[in-house]
């Protein structure tokens, strides 16, 4: 009867228990996400910092890469916005900020406020060459209410975030979902308010990477 204990007790164990679920020490090997666009991701600790690739494994010229602090406060970016191949350049580009102030750990019922200074780095395949801009944004950080939710079938806590970016001709709205335990977050929509753009990305699913 020795070969029925295992069994029964894995029958007694909560669900989540038997989920792969995701813990910090991941981070060092990678943690890959769904979002409601359908599209995959990847997370993962790169320094003191954190890489979040918003289009792993995408086969199109679609590219959206981010080295940030804690998912929520880019350094870099590299986006291309388009699924086609452009020669000699096309829509996108790279981009590097710079806040006024050290970024903090996102606590509950706070505000954080700073300036963002960006540079802006495009190639639209002149005889120039590529062309870097400089401007900035003044951002307000909200940090919500921690509630509890399931993903991939794993309990987790999550505190949304949500920043204002107002500058001298561009206003938007972004949101991550911050996993307080785990250290990191992952945005969950963009909200465009000068064009009327408005991009859902909400997680649909999270698991340690391999």
């Amino acid at each position: 009867m020795k070969f029925r204990v295992l069994p029964l007790l894995l029958l007694c164990l909560p669900s989540f228990a038997l989920a792969d679920c995701v813990t910090p020490q991941d981070l060092s090997t990678g943690i890959t996400f769904t979002r409601q666009d359908g599209r995959n991701g990847t997370v993962q600790a790169e320094g003191k910092g954190l890489t979040v690739d918003y289009a792993a494994g995408s086969k199109t010229a679609w590219m959206d890469l981010r080295r940030t602090t804690l998912g929520v406060y880019d350094l870099t970016w590299a986006w291309t916005p388009t699924e086609e191949y452009y020669v000699g350049g096309g829509p996108g580009g790279s981009y590097s900020f710079k806040f006024s102030g050290k970024p903090p750990v996102p606590e509950a019922g706070k505000n954080w406020k700073t300036t963002l200074r960006v540079a802006e780095t495009q190639d639209n395949g002149t005889e120039y060459g590529p062309q870097t801009y400089r401007y900035s944004y003044d951002v307000t950080y909200s940090f919500q209410d921690t509630k509890e939710v399931k993903l991939s079938g794993c309990p987790y806590t999550v505190m949304p975030v949500e920043a204002t970016f107002i500058g001298r001709s561009a206003h938007l709205t972004r949101r991550w979902i911050y996993f307080p335990d785990l250290g990191f977050g992952l945005e969950t929509r963009v909200t465009d308010h000068t064009s009327g753009e408005d991009r859902k990305l909400g997680l649909t699913a999270m698991k340690p990477k391999g």
